[in-house]
């Protein structure tokens, strides 16, 4: 064994040192033991969220698929990858074995619905360790080629540097594409706005006054397929290499419309979603649509006043009235919502006459 009798800290200095010499592996993230980050050359620019491989690890000698499960949980329970652009590979390793998975290969793992994500990771005896270690175990057995992400430090100790030094490229193609869904659209919304926003020929000042916000065209990116928006009524489109904005019938009844075009001939917004699948299951449209108030910025919000009620508890509180006035409320009493925000608090209200 290589690390016999070695703290965990010293086998992932020792790993590092050893093995990813050429990278940064000093910047941990959330709970994830040990990281690996491109090394940037002084006066450049550092991609924090920017990563080669998230691990785990043991002293020891121990089941690569409980190791491999208590990383996914990790990741899971902090939704780490809501927030940090995951990296191509995950990985766990002990005192004489690494191993190494395809983040596309697992990353279904973490859309489950069903699924309790707040059980402690280390506590292998919860039902929700077994299940994710079947998963992982059955990925790994039928998908993956194991004897070529598998490898004992000694041993195998030339094919562990050939593996690193083909695959741990920066921006090497290979890496699987973000899904977007409803809890992460928001942060890769944040996250177009440091990258595209500035590259489209807007003058958002005066978009803003006519009602049309950023998250519009962020809308029309997300909601599109090869480079064309694909649900016609919204606010701005995606036409390729461009965005159709102020669509409208003109007073001799023609349509039309303006454009705003990229002023980096589109580098900028290709690069950013080649990061990223769009568009979303079709599952998540509606809410995403229906949520554009998120994306309203502040200032505008607290002007108009137009603060969100989730539909959740907009079901809840008629339930509530329900309890105490009977099923037939809305027959018998004057609805008057004095928040007056979006108006979504008054949504599955039957009787318009008494609102």
């Amino acid at each position: 064994m290589k690390y016999k009798n070695v703290r965990e800290e010293e086998i992932k200095n020792s790993v590092a040192t050893d093995f990813f010499q050429k990278f940064d592996c000093n910047r941990i993230v959330g709970f994830i033991d040990f990281a690996v980050r491109p090394k940037r050359p002084k006066g450049t620019i550092d991609f924090a969220d920017e990563y080669l491989l998230w691990a785990e690890v043991k002293t020891g000698s121990h089941d690569i698929y409980a190791m491999f499960t208590q990383l996914v949980l990790t990741v899971g329970k902090a939704r780490t990858f809501d927030k940090i652009l995951p990296p191509p590979f995950l990985g766990c390793f002990d005192g004489e074995k690494i191993a190494f998975v395809q983040y596309s290969e697992i990353q279904d793992v973490f859309y489950r619905n069903d699924f309790n994500w707040n059980v402690a990771p280390s506590n292998h005896e919860t039902k929700e360790f077994k299940q994710v270690y079947g998963q992982i175990k059955k990925i790994v057995e039928n998908d993956i080629p194991w004897e070529t992400y598998l490898f004992n430090f000694e041993a195998d100790e030339k094919n562990l540097r050939r593996f690193i030094r083909e695959n741990f490229v920066v921006g090497k193609s290979e890496t699987a594409k973000i899904k977007i869904d409803k809890n992460n659209f928001i942060i890769i919304y944040n996250k177009w706005l440091e990258t595209v926003k500035q590259t489209v020929a807007v003058n958002w000042d005066a978009a803003k006054r006519n009602g049309i916000i950023n998250g519009d065209f962020y809308l029309a990116d997300l909601l599109s397929a090869e480079n064309q928006t694909l649900k016609e009524k919204l606010f701005v489109l995606l036409k390729s290499n461009f965005y159709e904005i102020d669509r409208k019938l003109d007073e001799s009844g023609m349509f039309s419309s303006m454009r705003a075009d990229f002023t980096d001939c589109q580098k900028a917004h290709n690069a950013f979603w080649a990061k990223y699948e769009r568009p979303p299951k079709e599952d998540y449209w509606d809410y995403i649509i229906e949520r554009r108030d998120l994306l309203v910025p502040q200032d505008v919000r607290e002007r108009k006043g137009s603060y969100f009620t989730p539909k959740i508890w907009v079901e809840l509180s008629q339930k509530y009235i329900a309890d105490v006035l009977g099923e037939n409320w809305q027959d018998e009493y004057t609805v008057w919502d004095c928040a007056a925000g979006t108006g979504n608090l008054l949504a599955g209200l039957t009787d318009k006459y008494n609102i």
